[in-house]
């Protein structure tokens, strides 16, 4: 039977639920931790049973979770140079009024 990897986690709880819900719904799956490092656990599943395993985890709110633990990356283009402007502007009216204090007589 070929297997294909439907999940990967770290989070050996997660991996227990899963367990749990594929035994329970009679899908056959095997848990492939084979990793160089032995940290993430692949929950592979019989390629007839992708379908009902990828609506189970829908179900179960696994996609979701899966896509929180994706690094998010973050623009500030516009915010960036207002971020600049503004320091660049504090900086400016500091040293006035340090040039203004040193120039009193």
């Amino acid at each position: 039977m070929d297997y294909i990897t439907i999940y990967s986690t770290k989070d050996d709880n997660e991996v227990a639920v899963l367990k749990r819900v594929y035994s329970e719904e009679g899908i056959n799956y095997r848990l492939d931790d084979t990793d160089e490092i032995g940290e993430v656990k692949r929950i592979q599943v019989v390629e007839r049973d992708k379908t009902k395993a990828r609506e189970l985890l829908d179900q179960t709110g696994f996609l979701a979770a899966s896509q929180a633990h994706a690094p998010v990356h973050r623009r500030m283009t516009g915010k960036k140079w207002i971020f600049i402007f503004l320091a660049a502007f504090i900086i400016i009216v500091v040293a006035m009024v340090i040039l203004m204090f040193m120039n009193v007589d």
